[in-house]
C-alpha cells in the first residue's frame, strides 16, 4: 500500500472507543478521557525509547519498548499503531534490525496521526458527559 493510501485508514478504530464506552459507570470519570489520557501520558516515552534504540540498533531494547506500545496502542484503539509496533518488536526479538530507523519513524509519524484523534475523541467524550 502506498504512502497516500495509508493516510485514509483512521487513527482510531472507533469500535474499540464504543467498546470501552459500554465500561461507563455512572458517575465515574470518563472512561475514554481516562484511558485516552494514560495512552496520551505514558506514549511519548516508549516512542522515544523506540526511536533510540531503532537508531543504536539495540534489538532487546526495541523489542522490549515495542511490545509495551503495541498492548497499550491496540487498548485505545489505534490498530495501525499496534501492528507496527508489532513490527518493531519482531525485529528487536529476531535481532534483525535492517529497515528498524525507518519503520521507527514511519512509527513516529503514525503516532502524531492517534495522538491528533485520541485528543479529539477525548475532547468530544468529555464535552458530551457535561
Amino acid at each position: 500500500m502506498n504512502e497516500g493510501g495509508e493516510e485514509s485508514c483512521e487513527a482510531i478504530d472507533r469500535t474499540v472507543l464504543t467498546s470501552l464506552r459500554e465500561l461507563q459507570e455512572e458517575g465515574d470519570p470518563d472512561i475514554i478521557a481516562e484511558v485516552g489520557g494514560l495512552f496520551l501520558k505514558h506514549s511519548p516515552e516508549k516512542i522515544a525509547a523506540i526511536m533510540k534504540a531503532a537508531e543504536n540498533g539495540d534489538a532487546k531494547g526495541l523489542q522490549m519498548a515495542a511490545h509495551s506500545l503495541k498492548s497499550s496502542s491496540a487498548y485505545v484503539g489505534a490498530m495501525r499503531l499496534s501492528a507496527m509496533s508489532k513490527e518493531l518488536e519482531q525485529m528487536g526479538r529476531s535481532q534483525i534490525m535492517d529497515g528498524a530507523n525507518e519503520k521507527a519513524k514511519r512509527l513516529s509519524a503514525e503516532y502524531s496521526r492517534v495522538m491528533t484523534a485520541l485528543e479529539a475523541e477525548i475532547e468530544q467524550s468529555t464535552a458530551t458527559r457535561k
